[in-house]
């Protein structure tokens, strides 16, 4: 009886220290791991919209984060090489070391298709060109039969612009439209209209 109960507790203490071993094991696994991914020490992404690039650069540097420069595009009203966005966004928590993947105004403006715009109303013209993204539009009356109607499209520079041509969205265009009289022979008044012309006929 005492040998069984001898061999007993032999079985029970291995598997204890055993037990001890795994649980010791684990634990330093854990710590390892803590410290080869840095759990714990996180950073906010710092506000760095509208900045320029070298600028913000010196508050990730500060904030141990890198980035990289991903994409770019043309808003209006914004400086050229401003940044626009960020990935992650402004705010979220990353790890140390993290990259941080921005998007920058571009340096040249966007350019633009000219649309169809001869033949309909001066305001659905107008409407057409400021929803594709030209702002700088100016109207000029040009003789015409037909008041309001957008019978030609110019650059400032008074260079004739067809659909399909490629631009700047910010060329500076000039509507033509027509005044709704077409322009008529006005008679000198220095010349004498005889009352009979018949008279000068052959």
């Amino acid at each position: 009886m005492k040998s069984c109960n001898l061999l007993a507790n032999i079985y029970v203490k291995h598997i204890l220290i055993a037990l001890f071993i795994l649980i010791v094991l684990v634990f330093i696994v854990l710590k390892w791991l803590d410290i080869y991914t840095q759990h714990g020490k996180q950073v906010a992404i710092p506000d760095i919209k509208g900045m320029q690039v070298e600028q913000a650069a010196l508050f990730l540097t500060q904030k141990s984060l890198q980035y990289v420069i991903v994409d770019s595009t043309h808003v209006r009203n914004k400086p050229a090489g401003s940044i626009l966005e960020t990935i992650p966004p402004v705010g979220t928590h990353v790890k140390e070391g993290r990259t941080i993947y921005l998007t920058i105004n571009s340096f040249t403006a966007q350019m633009l298709t000219v649309p169809q715009v001869t033949d309909m109303s001066q305001r659905q013209a107008e409407a057409i060109l400021r929803s594709l993204g030209f702002e700088k539009i100016q109207i000029r009356t040009v003789p015409g039969a037909y008041k309001d109607l957008a019978v030609g499209l110019q650059t400032s520079g008074g260079a004739s612009l067809t659909a399909g041509n490629y631009i700047p969205a910010n060329t500076s265009l000039i509507l033509l439209v027509s005044s709704g009289h077409a322009e008529t022979f006005m008679p000198d008044d220095n010349i004498s209209i005889p009352e009979n012309p018949e008279e000068y006929l052959f």
